[in-house]
């Protein structure tokens, strides 16, 4: 149980109770305190004036964040759960993005709502795992059920960024029931790299198989998650893979599908 700390993005979404239960119960398995971050736009606070200081839009926040914080502390008092809440107004990708660097995981939601008041309009799983400095626990649209973390496939490359999803996953991959590797590539290719995660893993006490499907690079990512559904794993973890063009992150093909389509639970670390 390594995870001692997870962050939850709270908002203002249809989804966000939901995302917050499974939060909840993944920090009870954990045994780890549950953080609550909400931000407020301006832009999302009635009555608000263009002339209106931060005093003023911090008062009309917190009105509007008292239900939101009642139903969390609800929440996390029914778990059992040590926990903190948070209440920002401003940026909500950056605010979420300075408190989870307190965190060793935050938790997201795959869809989010866009405004003109976000970090350059960036959908959070897109943003987070480039900014937070800890992995990232995505879930798919309308999730109510609880991640299911018995039975975990692995993506795997030999790059710094799959080996930092697979340490950061460590403390679910060393309760898993069931962990599959999955890597592509030459013959000699998997052989070398896939004996050498299994090994690490090995090392770590997690009892890992290895599968090699062969799979077009420009179909990598529909193929990675026909595989977890072959497999039924209940999370995927795996590396995040981007480029910087001016200010904005720009993921890749890859990493892009799977953050998009992907209807299991997502752990992901750049």
């Amino acid at each position: 149980m390594g995870f001692k700390t997870i962050q939850v993005h709270v908002g203002t979404d249809a989804a966000s109770d939901d995302r917050v239960a499974a939060a909840a119960d993944f920090a009870r398995r954990q045994d780890a305190r549950l953080r609550g971050v909400l931000t407020l736009a301006p832009s999302e606070l009635p009555g608000l004036d263009l002339g209106d200081g931060i005093e003023e839009a911090r008062r009309v926040a917190a009105r509007v964040a008292a239900p939101i914080e009642e139903r969390f502390r609800a929440v996390a008092s029914r778990e059992g759960l040590r926990f903190d809440w948070i209440m920002e107004v401003g940026d909500e990708a950056e605010h979420l993005a300075v408190h989870a660097r307190y965190a060793d995981v935050v938790v997201l939601s795959q869809d989010r709502r866009e405004s003109l008041w976000n970090d350059f309009s960036t959908n959070l799983p897109d943003h987070l795992p480039f900014a937070a400095g800890c992995p990232v626990l995505v879930l798919p649209p309308d999730r109510t059920a609880p991640v299911d973390a018995s039975n975990i496939l692995v993506a795997w490359k030999p790059t710094r960024e799959a080996a930092a999803a697979v340490r950061a996953a460590l403390p679910v991959l060393k309760e898993a029931a069931t962990v599959t590797v999955i890597t592509a590539g030459s013959r000699d290719e998997t052989e070398l790299h896939g004996a050498g995660i299994l090994r690490f893993l090995g090392e770590h006490g997690v009892k890992a198989s290895l599968r090699t499907p062969e799979a077009p690079e420009d179909s990598a990512g529909r193929s990675l998650l026909v595989e977890a559904g072959a497999v039924g794993a209940g999370l995927l973890v795996m590396g995040v893979y981007g480029h910087s063009r001016l200010r904005e992150r720009i993921l890749g093909g890859t990493s892009r599908h799977v953050l998009h389509h992907a209807e299991i639970p997502l752990l992901v670390a750049h």
